[in-house]
């Protein structure tokens, strides 16, 4: 009798930190921390991303000499569109050259895009490439 009174307790109490624990929960709006949604979000936003550099790759798999920057962000690799960017090439090289760390991190005020890649940049070896892609509108000094 001991022993199911004993336990009827801690099932009471156990409950109650159950109900207790769950009525303080908040409604999480993940939308501030997820990526942007790169088909509807033309919008200027201010994010600390990492600057990586890779090969372009011709459309039948061939590498070539020149490279490409990306950033890459929420786990994304975002082409940079450098002809629609406010900052050029030779710029945002300068600012991560500065950068001591090993991943290249630096703060941008960017628009996320999804559209023709290679569309206005004069490059004579133009693939007509569909994606993701980032308008860097300037660096945040740090």
């Amino acid at each position: 009798m001991k022993k199911q009174k004993y336990s009827l307790y801690m099932l009471a109490c156990f409950v109650c930190l159950l109900i207790w624990s769950c009525s303080g929960q908040k409604a999480v709006n993940l939308s501030k921390d997820m990526a942007p949604e790169i088909s509807t979000g033309h919008q200027k936003q201010m994010i600390s991303a990492t600057v990586i550099f890779k090969k372009f790759v011709l459309k039948n798999g061939v590498s070539t000499k020149q490279k490409e920057a990306y950033i890459r962000y929420s786990g994304l690799d975002y082409f940079v569109k450098f002809c629609k960017s406010k900052i050029s090439r030779k710029d945002l090289e300068k600012h991560i050259s500065k950068i001591d760390q090993a991943s290249k991190v630096a703060t941008f005020e960017v628009e996320f895009h999804n559209g023709l890649l290679d569309i206005c940049d004069g490059n004579f070896q133009q693939q007509s490439r569909k994606g993701a892609y980032v308008i860097i509108h300037r660096i945040v000094k740090n």
